[in-house]
């Protein structure tokens, strides 16, 4: 089996290949609309709230765009932690092979 192609790596059983660094970008388009849905969820819940206590509904309007961005930020911030340990990971296995040679 090939172990360069997406499902070498994926079945790889000795995990001697890594496929996060390919799927990071998806798992970042995922997160992206995963906050927007929250978003969504918390705007049409102040809307909703608007109906009984309008103090608690404009909160949930204003507070909408500032849960996206915090979510997005919070996303962005543990998918580059993952990178971050995967370079690591690489990079040092790298350097054993060259110091094995």
């Amino acid at each position: 089996m090939d172990k360069h192609n997406f499902f070498g790596k994926l079945f790889d059983l000795s995990f001697s290949e890594f496929i996060t660094l390919q799927i990071i970008k998806y798992l970042y388009i995922i997160s992206v609309v995963f906050s927007g849905i929250v978003s969504l969820g918390v705007l049409g819940g102040g809307f909703a709230a608007m109906r009984y206590d309008f103090l608690k509904g404009i909160t949930g309007v204003l507070l909408s765009p500032v849960i996206f961005i915090l979510l997005i930020v919070l996303f962005r911030l543990l998918l580059e932690g993952v990178v971050a340990v995967f370079r690591i990971a690489e990079n040092t296995t790298i350097l054993v092979e060259k110091n094995n040679h």
